[in-house]
């Protein structure tokens, strides 16, 4: 049981709140750490079996406001104790001990109940664990030890502290720490103000006291706040100083006060949203990080892998793409580690793929190709069109799509287009219903793999190898007058990662000729992707030089010559219709390609980023604990055969559209004929978003690099969508200043960071050579000038270099000036005599 002072401090809840001035926000209550008026059961036991003196009435512990068996009362936010003390046995009147006897005997017949209903209110627990309960006081969500809230109680009330704010623990430390306090009872002075009963009204009883008044309180005053019914309606507003003068002076005027228009014009006008050109023009998929879906990716390739180790396939991950962090798979290392740029080691049309191999081709290789792929082709789907890819959809059996590299990650991706643009043309379609995603073929070499691919694409073909149409007649023959066979044609192929595994370039132009025989001659799309490096860009940029030059026409650019065909006279071929859809916005030469050949200590080379969150699968692989995206960074090229909307929309490629686009579209209400998203500048760096400016590194229509810059002064939708773009983005805002940029694009055959160090040694000893030799010359001169006789008080004494001494660059050309001018007045002197 409580003692007397314990159950007195217990019962001023108040006392704890007092301290809420130290924390912020509203208090929270201390937990209890034993219940008021609570009796442990070796208690009752011992309690019940005294034999108490005659005429003595036994105290029922039992019967309290907190714990009381008979009715328990609700409980509040406050710590809630017993509101009496145990009585005194002084106190106690004398009655029949009989009547004790049976009280007794009564007690010890209900004990067995008694404790059942406690275990029902859980109470038989919390005594038992009552002696265990040492959390912490917790106020706001900080915690407080007994020691700090000792701590906290003495600064905030000194030696005096009210009655209840310490309990028997506490005020045993108090008195060891700071001496022995005087208590005080708890006033009404002490309670805050949101303690205190809202409900009842006191006034000074002119003696320095308090008295309460009753009165009776309307239902309407019990709620200040104003009930508002109609929902469009704006509660009522508190007329502030400020506003009360403004409507005194509108008085005087004989006007009045808008409240409507004085609250809109205290808060500013939002900021402007993205203007529709910059929207159409963003390099970006919605979302901005890919996720990629688990029903169709990381789903059923979790599922493969299950069946085999986790250690086994992050072992043969580790081994087949160079170790921790897989830097020869698509993740693309970061410069500074200036690791080999080589290829990835195995591909989808290799014949011979083990199982544990192709669990890391599918662990490894799956997101990354899935989420470059799924860039490319959201960028494919803006620059060509709705009309582009409903037409696919609606032909008849679909589009006829070529994974020729992807293993089938090229395939799910274009599968998301495809379904995201159904849903648009048919919004009620059943979400588990089939959607036309047309005939799909993948290229696999291996069982492995064609095996795991299979399980994760219904409705698909799988090639072993690809048709070669480059050594293939194309019409009858003398040796064979059959018609030529028919030809495969595809209306989309996805080659990622296909080019770098090639040693020779020629090698690499007959893959991608290859694959342009092979699209459909009316409008098929090819995409090459590469990983984002030196070596990437330089064979994407070589293919894209090669459509250049043999198959898509320009309006300057219409034919070419090959002499290999026809020996003794040039033979001309026509080229045909196409264009480049993406990235460039030009089709002359690219300005950070090199046409000689691949170049060493090249800084600058165009290739673009995206984000996408790790599957759990990968994160395993990697080792990677706090970070689960990875931004992967590609370079690519997307191309159109047979089709060229630069002929059927006018699109003009030029210097003029590029002096066009600086000055900006900004005010374009209708856009005319210079205007079209090919014919726009595209950042191929993100943007330097610096204080008041933004600065973009664009590759113009007109096949240049320029730096433009895009000032706060400038314009306000401008600079703002500036600091809202991003890398890959086509600007059409404009530019206040423009300047060329300077390009690192190497050397042909040139040196490497090595060569450069040691040619920069060997500069630096030959030219400390030739000053030796420089200085000796020119001291046996001044020698062989001067005479034994003469004067030399004038020539200043410049002394001697030592060999090996290194003499500052300055110190050498003050010498040497010093030594001219006295020389030279010298012989002014003798021409005067």
């Amino acid at each position: 049981m409580l003692s007397g002072s314990s159950a007195s401090r217990a019962s001023h809840p108040q006392a704890r709140h007092l301290l809420r001035p130290l924390v912020s926000g509203p208090a929270v209550s201390r937990p209890s750490r034993e219940p008021a008026g609570w009796i442990a059961p070796q208690q009752k036991r011992s309690f019940a079996q005294k034999k108490l003196p005659p005429n003595t009435p036994m105290p029922l512990p039992f019967q309290t406001k907190r714990y009381g068996f008979s009715s328990i009362q609700s409980m509040s936010g406050r710590r809630l104790s017993s509101s009496t003390a145990a009585p005194q046995p002084e106190s106690i009147e004398p009655s029949g001990t009989e009547a004790i006897n049976a009280l007794i005997e009564r007690i010890n017949e209900n004990e067995d109940q008694m404790a059942q209903l406690m275990d029902e209110l859980d109470l038989m627990e919390e005594a038992e664990n009552a002696d265990e309960l040492e959390e912490p006081l917790a106020i706001d969500g900080e915690e407080y030890t007994l020691e700090s809230w000792v701590q906290m109680v003495r600064q905030q009330f000194g030696d005096t502290v009210p009655d209840g704010a310490l309990n028997d623990e506490e005020l045993q430390l108090y008195t060891s720490l700071y001496g022995e306090p005087s208590i005080r009872e708890l006033t009404d002075e002490d309670i805050p103000e949101d303690e205190k009963d809202p409900g009842r009204l006191f006034r000074e009883d002119g003696q320095g006291g308090w008295e309460e008044i009753e009165f009776e309180q309307s239902a309407e005053a019990q709620d200040d706040t104003p009930v508002v019914y109609d929902m469009d309606a704006s509660p009522v507003l508190e007329e502030t100083i400020a506003m009360q003068r403004t409507r005194e002076v509108a008085e005087q005027l004989g006007g009045e006060v808008m409240m409507e228009q004085f609250v809109n014009e205290a808060v500013p006008d939002a900021a402007p949203r993205s203007h529709p050109l910059t929207r159409e023009g963003k390099f970006e998929t919605e979302p901005g990080t890919i996720n990629l879906p688990k029903k169709t990716v990381t789903g059923p390739i979790s599922i493969i892998l299950s069946e085999f180790s986790n250690k086994h396939i992050a072992d043969t991950a580790h081994r087949l793409f160079g170790g921790p962090g897989l830097p020869n798979s698509t993740t693309t290392p970061p410069p500074r580690a200036q690791l080999p740029q080589l290829p990835i080691p195995i591909s989808a049309s290799q014949h011979h793929m083990g199982e544990m191999e192709a669990n890391a081709y599918l662990a490894a290789l799956y997101p990354g190709i899935y989420a470059s792929v799924l860039s490319v082709l959201v960028e494919v789907r803006k620059r060509l069109g709705t009309d582009w890819i409903r037409k696919l959809i609606s032909q008849e059996g679909g589009p006829n799509v070529l994974d020729a590299s992807g293993g089938g990650a090229g395939i799910l991706a274009w599968r998301d287009i495809i379904r995201a643009e159904y849903q648009l043309m048919v919004p009620d379609h059943p979400e588990d219903a089939p959607v036309p995603y047309g005939r799909s073929t993948v290229l696999t070499g291996s069982e492995a793999l064609r095996l795991r691919a299979s399980a994760m694409l219904d409705n698909t073909s799988f090639l072993p190898r690809l048709p070669d149409y480059l050594h293939v007649r194309e019409k009858p023959t003398l040796d064979d007058s059959r018609a030529a066979p028919k030809r495969k044609q595809y209306d989309v192929i996805i080659a990622p990662h296909s080019l770098l595994g090639f040693e020779e370039d020629y090698q690499r132009k007959e893959y991608v000729e290859n694959l342009w025989q092979l699209l459909n001659p009316d409008g098929g799309v090819l995409v090459l992707l590469e990983k984002g490096r030196q070596k990437g860009f330089e064979c994407i940029a070589g293919a894209r030089e090669m459509l250049l030059k043999r198959h898509i026409a320009s309006p300057n650019s219409t034919e070419y010559e090959n002499f290999l065909d026809s020996p003794d006279s040039s033979r001309t071929i026509e080229k045909e219709s196409g264009m480049i859809i993406a990235p460039c916005t030009n089709h002359s030469t690219c300005p950070m390609h090199n046409s000689a050949g691949p170049t060493k200590g090249r800084k600058d080379y165009c290739h673009f980023e995206q984000r996408y969150i790790r599957p759990p699968f990968l994160q395993r692989i990697m080792g990677a604990k706090d970070r689960n995206h990875e931004d992967i960074k590609f370079s690519y090229i997307a191309v159109q055969r047979g089709q060229d909307l630069r002929q059927q929309q006018n699109i003009q490629q030029n210097s003029e559209v590029t002096d066009a686009a600086f000055e900006g579209f900004e005010h374009l209400d209708e856009p005319t004929s210079p205007f079209h998203p090919l014919s726009l500048p595209r950042a191929v760096y993100p943007p330097l978003k610096r204080r008041g400016h933004v600065i973009f590194d664009l590759c113009t229509p007109a096949g240049k690099i320029e730096r433009w810059t895009v000032p706060r002064s400038y314009s306000r939708q401008a600079y703002r969508d500036a600091r809202k773009s991003n890398w890959g983005d086509l600007w059409a805002l404009g530019a206040k200043t423009r300047i060329p940029r300077k390009l690192n694009l190497g050397e042909k055959h040139g040196e490497g960071k090595k060569e450069r160090l040691a040619r920069r040694a060997a500069d630096k000893a030959a030219s400390r050579e030739v000053d030796e030799e420089g200085d000796l010359e020119r001291d046996e001169e001044d020698e062989e000038y001067l005479d034994e006789d003469d004067d030399l008080s004038d020539i200043p004494d410049i002394p001697k270099r030592k060999k090996g001494q290194n003499i500052p660059s300055w110190k050498k050309h003050n010498d040497k000036k010093k030594l001219r001018q006295a020389y030279k007045r010298r012989a002014t002197a003798e021409d005067a005599e």
